[in-house]
């Protein structure tokens, strides 16, 4: 009973000396608690956000029923449908007809995707925000997109006219609705609601249109590659889209695929840097109690309530920190992003999973490494003996450092450059740890600061450089004229022609549609050379820009087949050239290399137009064949929008990597002046002013902080191509573009932290106790 009393007497006390030692030193224990915590918020955060849209589009995509493919054409007949239907894997077809309507009442240049379903719409199946969905024989309901309708301030009830095949009819909106296969809806690259969005409605309102796509579903397991290539065999000259190839399902998963892949890169490193300091700071903090696990042992406490006691030390700050940061990085991140990535795609809802095992397991590692590291340092300190452990530990003997062998250098140092210089290499872990620190964290701001410049740079570079003109004009087909008869019409700077068909594309390993724009050999508005300069077209053969060459597995000199929309002849042609591209990966070729494929007089389908005049735009808006304006300055903004999305993650990212920046350099900083107090009571005693010892603080701040900042440019630079080579996708590929102020500012960032807390350090020189400091226990 005795025993009982002692032991719980004892392990009260030992209670209040945990407290009191976080009183103490509460800046130490709240560096450890914040690092662990930020450590898991962003990598716990990130790994949730993938998660959530991942769960939240797949879950979209299932349970209304996205079709496993597409096949356009210019009209199927009732013989065509019922092949596919019969064919091995195929589930089931459903019919439509899909045409672009512009819409009288909503201003110029609006105009919407009409989609007639022969049937029930039972694959791509909408989904209704408000109102009800069509019944099968409703001829004058159709349903339209939600974001459209906010954007036209389009509600239930309102009737809207669209001009289909040339008349006008009254639809009454009977929904507003959203569709898994315009999870993302652009005419273009990105979103335009106030100009384009898509309506869907029953066939038998616009029985005249032709039905030019079927939807098929596959049965479980069936081989979509399979099948694929039977359609195309069946119904030549129809193009088959996959849902890897569907531009909106496709342009989904790629975010998805995007913010996976910075859930690791960037994270892991924060993480890892994040770690190394608590490591650091927890084997310094116990190496300084050397004295006091002397203390409790000549009291009798047993190494077992010592060890539990010193554990606690990393258990507290590291469990609290991080399954603190793990909650809030799930509960914030997600939230933070998911707006932004819901203006450009739209699903029902966000989906919450649950929090992922590898989450988990980087927050139990946290706390594991904290435990190991406490438990490896104690026991360490354990071995000695009590009289030893009571004794302050020796100085390390002292030693030459390297530059003390070159007397040249070293004898035209002054006294305080040379206490710099030896503390600096007499106590090689601490400024390695600082050094490394400082390191990461410019590489991580530097990264994050290149990724920010790169994403707008590699747009701009694309719409306001590859393209060289000031607005691109669609032509209806039907109605546009010969290039001679437009620029005799157009007064303009420069008016180019170009001809764009949709086409399939086959290669010994791949099977995709794209899109295929025929040049003339005067023009100058589609600048594919190097710098931006005008290329000289080859007359026969075709050009593929590098994401297209590296899909289809081409190379330069080899061939590859080309199959026009609505036609059945398989054409060979040469890769005569690749191009670099970033935006839009497609394929180029020459008026005359079209001409001897023999399909067909050049057409032109759109004018690039360079300096119209204000006459020039006055008739381009009075043309009856104008069926669209585009203007390269716009769409640079309305891209830049659409990525928007990666951006703020760009600048979370930023935030982070200050974040680390501030707390590893005043931490780090910290334990150095503590474990210097001595040295400083010491000049103190010799006669050094405050300002003087605040100066040696300083210079030796500067010398480590300048080496780690210079050391962290080049792995920073790296770092953001590893990351963009990651992220990019089947329309884009992400160029880095870092610039010299950039990288100079990151720099500067750092630099300006590690001095801005070292002075915050410094205030805590005249604070030192002189006799305190100095006493011995001898």
């Amino acid at each position: 009973m005795v025993r009982k009393k002692r032991a719980g007497r004892g392990l009260r006390a030992l209670n209040r000396k945990l407290a009191r030692d976080i009183r103490q030193s509460g800046m130490q224990f709240i560096a450890l608690l914040f690092l662990c915590t930020l450590a898991t918020w962003v990598f716990g955060g990130l790994d949730t956000n993938w998660r959530v849209m991942n769960e939240s589009f797949e879950t979209y995509f299932a349970q209304h029923n996205l079709s496993d493919l597409w096949v356009k054409g210019s009209a199927f007949s009732h013989r065509d449908i019922t092949q596919v239907e019969q064919l091995a894997g195929v589930e089931e077809v459903v019919p439509k007809a899909v045409y672009e309507a512009d819409c009288p009442g909503l201003g110029d240049g609006v105009s919407v995707s009409v989609n007639a379903f022969d049937g029930a719409m039972t694959l791509n199946t909408p989904f209704i925000r408000e109102g009800s969905a069509l019944g099968e024989g409703d001829r004058r309901g159709l349903l339209v997109e939600e974001q459209f309708a906010a954007a036209q301030g389009i509600a239930l009830g309102d009737e809207l006219k669209l001009e289909i095949n040339g008349r006008e009819q009254v639809f009454t909106v009977k929904g507003i609705a959203l569709s898994p296969e315009f999870v993302v809806t652009s005419k273009d690259v990105s979103p335009d609601p106030e100009h384009y969005g898509f309506v869907l409605m029953n066939w038998g309102a616009v029985s005249d249109l032709p039905q030019n796509e079927l939807l098929v579903r596959l049965e479980e397991g069936a081989d979509a590659s399979a099948v694929q290539e039977q359609i195309e065999q069946m119904l030549v000259g129809s193009a088959v889209i996959s849902q890897k190839t569907h531009g909106a399902v496709s342009s989904a998963r790629s975010f998805v695929v995007l913010f996976h892949s910075l859930s690791f890169v960037f994270p892991l490193l924060s993480y890892s840097v994040a770690a190394m300091i608590v490591v650091s700071t927890l084997r310094r903090m116990i190496e300084k109690e050397r004295l006091q696990i002397g203390t409790l042992k000549s009291l009798g406490y047993t190494d077992r309530q010592i060890r539990r006691h010193y554990l606690s030390y990393a258990l507290i700050p590291s469990a609290i920190g991080s399954v603190a940061g793990l909650f809030l990085g799930v509960a914030i991140i997600p939230g933070m992003l998911w707006d932004i990535v819901c203006t450009n795609i739209r699903v029902p809802g966000k989906i919450y999973p649950p929090i992922s095992p590898l989450s988990w397991a980087a927050t139990l590692l946290t706390i594991g490494l904290s435990l190991y590291i406490c438990m490896h340092s104690y026991n360490q300190a354990a071995k000695e003996c009590t009289a030893e452990l009571l004794r302050p530990r020796p100085p390390k003997s002292g030693s030459r450092i390297l530059l003390e062998r070159f007397p040249r250098i070293w004898n035209r140092l002054g006294f305080n450059a040379k206490m710099v210089v030896r503390n600096l290499m007499r106590n090689k872990s601490r400024t390695f740890m600082a050094m490394a620190g400082m390191l990461c964290c410019n590489m991580l701001i530097i990264c994050s600061f290149g990724l920010q410049e790169s994403i707008p740079s590699f747009i701009e570079d694309y719409y306001l450089g590859v393209l060289d003109y000031d607005v691109r004009t669609d032509l209806d087909r039907m109605q546009a004229g010969t290039l001679d008869g437009y620029r005799a019409r157009l007064s303009a700077e420069r008016v180019d022609g170009v001809m764009e068909r949709s086409v399939s594309l086959r290669s010994q390993s791949a099977i995709r549609a794209a899109q295929l724009t025929v040049l003339t050999e005067d023009q100058q508005s589609i600048q594919l050379g190097e710098g931006h300069t005008v290329l000289e077209l080859p007359r026969s053969g075709v050009l593929l820009s590098t994401k297209l060459a590296d899909l289809m597995n081409v190379a330069e000199g080899e061939e590859i087949e080309m199959m026009l929309t609505g036609d059945d002849e398989v054409m060979r042609l040469k890769v005569e050239r690749i191009v670099e591209i970033n935006i839009g990966q497609s394929l180029y070729m020459s008026k005359e290399a079209w001409e001897d494929c023999r399909k067909g007089d050049f057409a032109v389908s759109a004018l690039l137009i360079k300096g119209p005049d204000a006459r020039c735009s006055h008739l381009l808006s009075e043309m009856d064949e104008v069926a669209d304006l585009k203007y390269p300055v716009q769409q640079n903004a309305q891209t830049n929008r659409f990525m928007d999305s990666t951006k703020a993650i760009f600048t979370l990212l930023t935030a982070v990597a200050l974040g680390l920046a501030f707390v590893i350099c005043y931490n780090m900083g910290l334990m150095n002046f503590t474990e210097r107090v001595r040295d400083y009571a010491t000049l103190k005693v010799l006669g050094y002013h405050q300002k003087e010892i605040k100066a040696l603080m300083m210079r030796e701040n500067d010398i480590t902080a300048i080496i780690a900042v210079l050391l962290g440019i080049w792995p920073g630079i790296l770092l953001v191509d590893i990351i963009l080579g990651m992220v990019q996708h089947d329309s884009m590929i992400f160029v880095s573009d870092i610039t010299a102020p950039s990288i100079l500012g990151a720099c500067a960032i750092t630099f300006v932290f590690s001095r801005f807390i070292e002075w915050l350090l410094t205030r805590k020189v005249p604070s030192i106790d002189m006799v305190e400091a100095l006493k011995s226990v001898e």
